[in-house]
């Protein structure tokens, strides 16, 4: 079976999302702002040892198919599971905006989703 450590690093939880109306404003009203196109990256650093949460967001205005907002937060929601050990448990509340109209490849969005994870480790 899977050693519990592991697995645990491997899923992406309800707890490690962003789903209070209160967290959100705070997160827009006093987070820092990263313009990475195609994505607008909001966040602010929490407790240290509580984990990150995350926001993921697609404006309807840029994509009008409800099937393809979904395949993009599908493959936002993948590339940050697989890459978000890179944060570490720093307490970051994080809100990932796509700003684009064009659907993107999921390695395009996993290398960008890597260069915003290191900014935000980098300047916290």
């Amino acid at each position: 079976m899977y050693n519990r450590s592991n697995k645990d690093q491997l899923i992406f939880s309800k707890e490690e999302r962003i789903t209070h109306k209160r967290d959100i404003q705070n997160l827009f009203n006093s987070g820092k702002k990263l313009n990475l196109f195609p994505f607008d990256i909001r966040y602010y650093s929490g407790k240290m040892g509580s984990l990150n949460k995350v926001l993921i967001s697609v404006s309807k205005k840029n994509i009008k198919s409800a099937v393809k907002r979904n395949l993009i937060k599908r493959r936002i929601k993948e590339s940050y599971r697989l890459n978000k050990k890179q944060l570490s448990n720093s307490g970051y509340s994080i809100a990932i905006i796509y700003v684009d109209n064009k659907i993107l490849k999921f390695k395009q969005i996993e290398d960008f989703i890597q260069k915003i994870l290191k900014n935000i480790s980098k300047n916290g």
